[in-house]
């Protein structure tokens, strides 16, 4: 017996009432109330033993009733025990446990959480000595675990947990403190006022019953919990109070409660009472009727609707007496169940429907008896059934039918009146009718599957038994397609479909049912019936409407299995398919007619006639006048035709038809053409063929390319074929057309087209594709071909393909490829088949400039070529720009050596090639890369032409080329470090060169071997090949030399093995020397060597000097330069003196027959001079000789780059000659009388203008030019020399000479300016700036014009152009420092009067940013000085310095004329981020140099003036110039203030104190001096010169002008202009403005004509 068992009846609550008197008995004291509900607004509490006077303001705080008081004092109270500094004493323990209680049960959910928390804390920290306390807390603790608010039950929970930290202590607790709990209990339950509690002040109604729901469900959980854990004898030994507390009144009331989680908690009490305590409810069936079910039904709350109906089911079973007639309703219990039945689930959930379905089948017959057909009443029932069910939502009302249906077939099963049973029935079949025929109130709401195995599910119910009933539920449903079939040859609408379809979910589902009982309710014979009646309903109304066919079509596709072996039936469909459907395949049955036939020939596979059916079926429908329709059904019949493609063919017809489509599909408006087009690329192989689907999409790719419009219907339409058709994209791809389509994808999934989407779906299926056809053993490489050689295509021939897509494509290729397939592809996609090197034959037919002698190791090689003279220019050559006509084929090359490079680093594809592919291949990429650092060269400075596709104007490719070299270099070293060591350590090397290529090789060290023959083979010939063949050698040898296994004895051992003085192959030795050029110049072998071929040159007979002269110099300069040895000398002294006149012998007078001999032998010169530096003789006058001579050609012959190398070279020999005059006199004395080399060098600088185009060679030689010009002293510079056009030139170097040539001459010519001005008294000195300098900043740059991108300017830095404006710029200021005033007037006019200024400041606010309001920063650059040789960390930043420092030098100069742009700007946001950018940067450096300048000149100018009766004070606080002017003990004072945005805004000249001065004159003085700095761009200091000689002319006596009322004028003239008639003066400057504006030359005082005697 459990122990709940053991608890007799004299336990029961009912008995509780005769022992009313006993609660002494319990341990209840009515005191004991207090400790959970005392108001604490009272100060009975004590809290005096409180040692901490803080924690007595606190609890003071919590007296209070206001909440947020409260809320902030227990805020401070947990802050202040959490503190491990503060001193909690079990006082402080004593008093909470009177406060906790109350707080417990507070309105605020804060509160509660933190007095639960607290009281944890507090629990935890006093342990042992909190013991006694518990008693006090202990209800309001663990009734917290149950607060409905989840919060406050997680803190009271933690906090016991905390402090109970085992099971076992916690079971204990309730054990110990059983008696106080149930106090708890039973005071939370019978709660029912809490004013007294609550201030209606603080509190409203609704929280104050919100407080007492609360305390009930946290008592009734707590009540729940000890009925389960308290052993039975403790619950007997406190029976009365159980009793009493299971009689509550407030307990059963709490079940109706509207809040859902106190009704929850009492309805889980009655479900725990009735199956553990099943006495205790079965003596109090008053309390079950009238509270439980009766209000129950009535009230119970929707939360608690689920709980409910359990307990109810429970009650029901356990104690059905229960189920009375109400007192208080005088209704039926059951009539109060079809009520709540009616209100439905509430969104309580399926499980609602469930309990309901339960409960009726549980009823007591007292309530429901189904035997008796006087008390059942089957309406009452269907119609709570169906309103409930009305009330559903799509997610219930399918468990809500399903239930009904249930409960239905119960009272079929279980009643034996039959009357009851037909009423069951007929209720079923209502609902069946409703769901097939979509009609009545459900009909439109159960439309799911789930209705449909609800009603087959009822029938399987009732077959066993019932089987009659079954069949007259089948045969309504049957009844109901038929009536459908009769309505669908008059009116086809949706209703139709729908019963079709709900028939059809029924029909399947009813065919689940064990076959035995399906013959029983003829399910099989109605299906047949069903399928002829369908037949002859088409024939007869020619398929219109469609009604009788879509059924016919659905019945067949579901339930063919039941006609199959009718062969009535069968004989009947076939002469159905072989006749009506192509006959009536235009009409609007036509979509389920060719299902109809699918469908049939599917399932009858010998049939035999699918083809004759198929064409009739062409035949028939394209001979159709109805267009649309025509089109709608050939696609569906497309479409359709899958199932059959192995029994029918091609239609010529059908092809016919769709290529007219195509030609048209692009101007037709709607989408059924394209439709058509795509519905037969999907039915490629069965309904057109292979070669007819390729010419539908060769036309679509041809007519789309004509614009973007036309391509994103292409693309778009094409995504369909690529997901289920591939293999008639593939076809097509392989084809030419179909190349180009592939390009066209990859470029526009890079894209940001409206077609890229498209685009992307489509690549992503190819690509997909690709990874699938390399997975099997049989794998197909011809679509990977195809694509390749798309990719090929475009890197050759498309100039805007991005090279980044065409790597990207060829990686994805690669990747996607298996090892067979790489094979095939490699010599595709790496150029190996040949025309990579027809490409490079192309690129090599031209002649190579001179000029790369100077940027290349193997120098002077190039001319040793000998198909073309390269260095022979006579002297009446017409010399023009070099232009390569193969500009285009070198791109092509550039592209294709890039594109091949990036993938042989990015994938293994290079492993793949053939041996002799891979020697090739491996050749030419490296002639490439060189040919490529030549192009380069070629253009300098200059912009070169795009290598891929970009739409920059702007756009440069340097950096390709770059590029270029970079990729070639790594890939040859990856090669050689994979070759190198075993080619050294095997002494292959030194074992010579091979004659013969070995056709294939594992071996590195052969493949080595054979590379270095290749080469070899081409550098024998001396051709433009072999060149570059053997630039590539010395690449070779000098990364070999390099490597730490390379040792001196193996440069020795090669030296000694290969005889390279009588070799023929002179490209190879100078590739190798120079490769070699670190032993060079330490090997025995090698200094013999040099020695033998100077005493060979030595040797040269005069008619060979052009031929083997030029070859032994330019092998012995191989010989003697890049020798990485300060000390090293070529030769002996004797021999070098020697050979030096043997070299100068070579060239008797000026000759410039052969400019490749005298470029080399300059060449040579410099290694040999060092060696005779200290021998005196006839010889450096023929070496300065040879040098003029140089100049002289160079200058003839200066615009060709043919003279490059000759200059460079000759400009290297002055530098070295002239280091020789400390140690030898006779080069002093001759570089003293050179005056026609310094006069050559500045010829040849003022005619660089004529270079058009300015390699890199050249600018080294205009370095070498500059370097030598800035060199001369300024009085040496030749008189009459033009330089400022050289400023335009697109040279660097020159530019920058320029520049620093003229800041050393201009001070200079300023000096002699200066004084003319002084002694210019008559003003007839005409004094402006340089035309040439003006005409250089007449106009800005034309990268300036148009739509200018800022940005790129910016970051691309100075060009030529910008560099040429800019400097001229900083020349123009050159001119203001240092100036008089009156120079600078004037210089300040010029600019005034081109209009200059405004262009340079436009442009500095749009490159500063000013105008995006955005400026730069300033302060990064040092713009208060400007050093042309100086490099910030970027271009960009250069640019910046330059262009901030012209702004400062504006604002310093012509600052008038700024402010007066700055004036007129009419941007506001412009105006104000200059006016911001300056007053941060400029006026703050401005004002305190102006400032310096006053205390630092006005010293000078009184010494000048010799005058003391003016003193200046300056005050660098408050910007201001104070002058005071005494006058017999008394003083004149005039104040100059500067604005904080100086000089942007005017300067303020203020009077102070006037003496002796009338106030107008005072006024013009002030106005004069003002105008000095305002309008003239003069200084403060010059504003107080000119006011300290007002004043002193003034009480000198000299008479004022009679227009300005001034003595001086601002450009420091007198009033000198004297009227013949009134004899008043004037200002020569105030008298033309007056007849300017007079438009007269009268007097401005007596109006007679002005005459000009004195």
């Amino acid at each position: 017996m459990s122990k709940r068992e053991k608890l007799k009846v004299k336990n029961h609550p009912r008995r509780a009432e005769s022992h009313r008197d006993e609660r002494s008995r319990s341990s209840y004291k009515p005191e004991s109330k207090m400790q959970y509900y005392e108001d604490f607004g009272h100060s009975y509490l004590d809290l005096s033993i409180l040692d901490s006077p803080q924690l007595v303001v606190i609890f003071k705080s919590l007296q209070k009733r206001d909440p947020t008081t409260k809320e902030k004092a227990l805020d401070n109270l947990v802050t202040y025990i959490q503190d491990p500094e503060s001193v909690v004493e079990e006082s402080t323990l004593a008093v909470w446990v009177q406060f906790y209680p109350h707080l417990a049960s507070e309105f605020s959910r804060r509160l509660r959480m933190l007095a639960h928390k607290l009281q944890g804390d507090l629990f935890k920290r006093f342990q042992r000595q909190s013991a006694k306390y518990m008693k006090e807390t202990v209800g309001p603790w663990l009734g917290g675990l149950y607060d409905n608010d989840k919060v406050v039950a997680r803190a009271a929970t933690v906090a016991f947990e905390t402090v109970f930290a085992s099971e076992e202590k916690r079971r204990q607790v309730f054990q110990v403190f059983h008696v106080q709990l149930l106090d708890y209990v039973k005071h939370a339950i019978s709660a029912k006022d809490t004013h007294s509690l609550s201030d209606e002040k603080y509190f409203t109604q609704t929280d104050i019953e919100s407080k007492v729901t609360r305390e009930i469900a946290s008592g009734i959980a707590l009540f729940s919990y000890l009925l389960e854990r308290i052993s039975a004898e403790a619950i007997e030994e406190q029976q009365y109070e159980y009793a009493e507390i299971v009689t509550s009144e407030t307990l059963w009331k709490s079940l109706t409660s509207t809040d859902s989680y106190l009704s929850r908690a009492a309805l889980g009490l009655i479900s725990q009472l009735a199956y553990n305590y099943t006495d205790w409810l079965g003596a109090m069936p008053g309390y079950l009727g009238r509270y439980f079910i009766s209000n129950g039904l009535m009230n119970i709350s929707p939360g608690a609707l689920l709980d409910y109906l359990e307990c109810l089911v429970a009650v029901t079973r356990l104690y059905p007496t229960a189920w009375t007639r109400s007192d208080e309703t005088n209704e039926p219990s059951f009539s109060l169940l079809l009520s709540f039945v009616s209100q439905g689930s509430r969104f309580s959930g399926p499980r609602y429907w469930h309990h309901i379905e339960v409960l009726i089948e549980n009823l007591p017959s007292s309530i429901l008896d189904i035997n008796d057909i006087s008390s059942f009443s089957a309406n009452e029932i269907s119609d709570a059934f169906s309103a409930g069910i009305l009330t559903e939502n799509r997610a219930t009302i399918d468990f809500a039918v399903e239930s009904f249906l249930s409960v239905l077939a119960y009272f079929t099963n279980v009643s034996e009146v039959t009357k009851i049973q037909e009423e069951s029935l007929n209720k079923a079949m209502e609902i069946g009718d409703q769901y097939v025929s979509i009609r009545g109130a459900l009909g439109g709401k159960i439309g799911t599957d789930n209705v449909a195995r609800s009603l087959a599910g009822y029938l399987r119910k009732i077959i066993p038994e019932h089987s009659q009933f079954a069949s007259q539920f089948w045969q309504r449903m049957v009844d109901i397609l038929a009536n459908a079939i009769e309505k669908g040859t008059g009116n086809f609408d949706g209703n139709i479909k729908g019963t079709v379809t709900r028939w059809i979910n029924l029909t399947k589902r009813i065919a689940t049912v064990p076959e035995e009982h399906l013959e029983r309710i003829g399910v099989g014979a109605a299906i047949r019936q069903i399928v002829d009646a369908t037949c002859r309903s088409v024939k007869t109304s020619d398929g219109c409407p469609p009604g009788p066919a879509y059924i016919l079509e659905n019945i067949l596709k579901e339930f063919f299995s039941y006609i199959a072996s009718d062969n009535i039936v069968i004989q009947s469909l076939d002469d159905f398919v072989v006749h009506t459907i192509p006959a009536l395949i235009s009409s609007p049955s036509s979509a389920h007619l060719i299902s109809i036939w699918v469908n049939y020939e599917h399932q009858i596979a010998d049939a035999g006639h699918a083809e004759q059916v198929w064409q009739s079926i062409i035949s028939s429908l394209l001979a159709s006048s109805l267009v649309e329709t025509r089109d709608t059904v050939l696609i569906y019949l497309l479409e359709s035709s899958k199932l059959l493609k192995d029994r029918v063919a091609t239609s010529e017809q059908l092809e016919d038809y769709i290529l007219k489509k195509v030609d048209s599909v692009f101007d037709s408006t709607g989408d059924n053409d394209w439709n058509v087009i795509v519905a037969g690329l999907l039915s490629e192989g069965y309904t057109i063929s292979e070669q007819v689907a390729i010419e539908i999409l060769n036309r679509l790719s041809i007519t789309s390319s004509l614009d973007s419009y036309r391509e994103e219907l292409f693309f778009k339409n094409l995504i369909p074929v690529s997901q289920r058709n591939f293999a008639v994209l593939s076809a097509f791809i392989k084809t030419d057309e179909g190349h180009k389509l592939a390009s066209r994808l990859w470029q526009l999934t890079e894209s940001t087209e409206d077609v890229s989407d498209a685009a992307k779906v489509i690549r992503q299926r190819l690509e997909g594709q690709l990874n699938i056809s390399q997975a099997s053993d049989s794998s197909d490489s011809s679509l990977f071909e195809s694509l390749a050689s798309a990719i090929l295509a475009d890197v050759e021939n498309d100039p805007d393909a991005s090279f980044e897509s065409l790597v990207t494509r060829s990686i994805t290729l690669w990747d996607s490829a298996n090892a067979d397939t790489k094979a095939i592809i490699a010599p595709k996609l790496l150029f190996a088949n040949s025309r990579l090197r027809k490409r490079l034959e192309v690129a090599l037919s031209k002649s190579t400039s001179p000029s790369v002698s100077l940027v290349n190791n193997i120098a002077g090689a190039v001319y040793l070529v000998s198909d073309v003279h390269l260095g022979f220019i006579s002297d009446s050559a017409e010399v023009d720009v070099l232009e390569d006509e193969s500009v285009q084929e070198k791109i092509k090359l550039f592209r294709m050596a890039s594109y091949a490079l990036e993938l042989m680093l990015d994938t293994d594809a290079f492993e793949y090639l053939p041996y002799l592919d891979r020697l090739h291949t491996f050749i030419s990429l490296q002639v490439a890369s060189e040919l490529a650092k030549d192009e380069i060269n070629r253009y300098g400075a200059g912009k070169i032409p795009p290598i891929y596709g970009n739409l920059d104007l702007s756009y440069s490719g340097s950096d390709d080329l770059l590029s270029l070299t970079e990729k070639s270099k790594e890939m040859l070293e990856t090669i050689l470090e994979s070759f190198a060591l075993q080619f050294i350590e095997a002494n292959t090397f030194n074992d010579g060169i091979h004659m013969d290529l070995f056709t294939s090789s594992s071996d590195d060290r052969v493949f080595m071997q054979d590379v270095v023959t290749l080469i070899a083979a081409n550098t024998r010939e001396r051709t433009v090949l072999g060149f570059y063949a053997a630039r590539v050698l010395e690449i070779i040898v000098s990364y070999l030399v390099e490597l730490p296994n390379f040792q001196a004895k193996d440069a020795e051992q090669f030296f000694e093995t290969h005889k390279l003085r009588r070799s023929k192959d002179l490209l190879a030795s100078v590739a190798i020397f120079q490769g070699m050029s670190k032993y060079v110049g330490s090997l025995t072998s090698t200094d013999r060597l040099r020695n033998e071929v100077a005493s060979d040159i030595l040797g040269i007979k005069p008619g060979s000097i052009s031929s083997e002269g030029l070859s032994k110099i330019i092998l012995l300069n191989s010989l003697v330069h890049n020798i990485d040895n300060p000390d090293f000398a070529p030769f002996p002294p004797q021999r070098a003196i020697m050979l030096l006149k043997r070299l100068l012998d070579f060239f008797p007078e000026r000759s410039v027959e052969n400019l490749a001999l005298r470029s080399e032998t300059a060449k040579l010169l410099l290694a040999v001079l060092p060696v005779v530096k200290n021998l005196y003789g006839e010889h450096w006058n023929r070496v300065f000789a040879f040098v003029a001579e140089s100049l002289a050609i160079c200058e003839d012959f200066l615009a060709s780059d043919n003279v490059t190398p000759l200059l460079f070279y000759t400009l290297k020999v002055l530098v070295l000659v002239k280091s020789f005059q400390d140690e030898n006199e006779d080069v002093v004395d001759l570089i003293t009388e050179g005056s026609d080399i310094v006069e050559a060098l500045f010829r040849i600088l003022s005619a660089s203008v004529d270079v058009k185009q300015r390699s890199q060679a050249r600018l080294l030689s205009d370095a070498a030019l500059s370097r030598q010009i800035l060199d001369c002293p300024v009085d040496k510079v030749p008189e009459n020399t033009e330089l400022l056009h050289v400023l335009s030139v697109e040279s660097e170097p020159l530019q920058k000479a320029i520049l620093k040539l003229e800041q050393r001459i201009i001070p200079v010519t300023q000096e002699s300016l200066a004084m003319e001005a002084a002694l210019d008294t008559h003003g007839v000195l005409t004094i402006e700036l340089p035309v040439e300098l003006l005409s250089l900043v007449m106009t800005i740059p034309d990268a300036l014009y148009g739509d200018i991108d800022v940005e790129e300017i910016r970051a691309g830095g100075m060009d030529a152009e910008m560099r040429a404006y800019l400097y001229s710029w900083k020349l123009i200021f050159e001119y203001f420092e240092n100036a008089p005033f009156a120079l600078k007037t004037k210089y300040a006019e010029s600019l005034k009067e081109g209009d200059y200024i405004d262009s340079v400041l436009n442009l500095v606010a749009s490159l500063l940013n000013l105008t995006s309001g955005k400026p730069a920063d300033a302060s990064k650059v040092p713009f208060t000085r400007f050093d042309p040789d100086e490099v910030l960390d970027s271009p960009e930043q250069d640019l910046q310095w330059l262009l901030v420092h012209i702004y400062y030098q504006l604002l310093r100069h012509v600052p008038s004329i700024v402010r007066k742009w700055w004036a007129e700007i009419r941007n506001r946001q412009l105006s104000l981020a200059v006016e911001s950018f300056t007053q941060k940067y400029f006026s703050p450096i401005l004002i305190d140099a102006e400032l310096q300048s006053v205390q630092a000149k006005w010293a000078e100018t009184e010494t000048e003036a010799d005058d003391e009766n003016m003193q200046v004070k300056v005050s660098r606080v408050t910007h201001e110039v104070a002058a005071v002017y005494s006058i017999d003990e008394q003083t004149m004072e005039m104040i100059i203030r500067v604005p904080t945005n100086f000089p942007l805004h005017d300067v303020h000249v203020d009077g102070v104190k006037r003496v002796g001065v009338k106030e107008n004159q005072w006024r013009a003085w002030l106005l004069a001096s003002q105008a000095v700095i305002t309008s003239q761009n003069g200084n403060i200091v010059d504003a107080l010169v000119l006011f300290r000689r007002n004043v002193n002319l003034h009480f000198e006596g000299v008479t004022e002008c009679a227009i300005c009322y001034s003595i001086l004028h601002q450009d420091r003239s007198l009033p000198n202009k004297r009227c013949q008639t009134c004899k008043n003066k004037f200002h020569a400057g105030c008298l033309y403005k007056w007849f300017q504006s007079a438009n007269s030359s009268s007097c401005p005082l007596c109006r007679q004509p002005f005459s000009f005697g004195r």
